[in-house]
């Protein structure tokens, strides 16, 4: 069977705004009584860079990417994006539901 080489340019980029949009989400949720969604997104952010310093600086065979951080911080907001219009949602129909 023949192989075919496939190539997406940047796919690696989509991969990192999906896997922060997860993160950030599921910790948004996890925490959402504490109501410290600041300090979430600030980690989340934080984290995404520390991985890729650490890459950059403590690796032979990685690199950090600036485009990767900047993809990392794009996935998170838009976690933060997603779990505030769910919110904003559920709000509303709590009130209909009260009045």
């Amino acid at each position: 069977m023949p192989k075919y080489n496939i190539s997406i340019s940047n796919i690696d980029k989509w991969q990192h705004s999906f896997a922060y949009t997860v993160l950030s989400l599921s910790w948004l949720f996890a925490l959402q009584k504490f109501n410290k969604n600041y300090l979430i997104i600030i980690s989340c952010i934080s984290f995404g860079i520390i991985i890729e310093i650490l890459q950059e600086t403590v690796t032979s065979y990685r690199t950090g990417d600036f485009l990767d951080i900047i993809a990392n911080s794009v996935g998170v907001l838009l976690g933060l994006l997603i779990f505030s219009i769910f919110f904003k949602k559920k709000r509303l129909k709590n009130k209909k539901t009260c009045i």
